[in-house]
């Protein structure tokens, strides 16, 4: 293979391999953006009243058949 062709396909090969590292931490900063925590005092209030029905704040009668 002539020189130029191999030095042409390193530079290719190079820039394919910025690029990509380049998409990774675009990635990465992407997902480190976003908010991370779970409130899970609400969650559970939800949660309480989905299962059992009736207030958050606990007591309720649980749902019946047809809820």
């Amino acid at each position: 293979m002539h020189p130029y062709i191999t030095h042409e396909l390193a530079k290719i090969k190079i820039a394919e391999e910025l690029e990509y590292a380049a998409r990774q931490r675009r990635a990465k900063e992407a997902v480190s953006d976003r908010p991370r925590s779970i409130d899970f005092s609400n969650l559970g209030q939800r949660l309480r009243v989905r299962l059992w029905g009736g207030p958050s704040w606990g007591g309720g009668k649980p749902a019946g058949a047809g809820a």
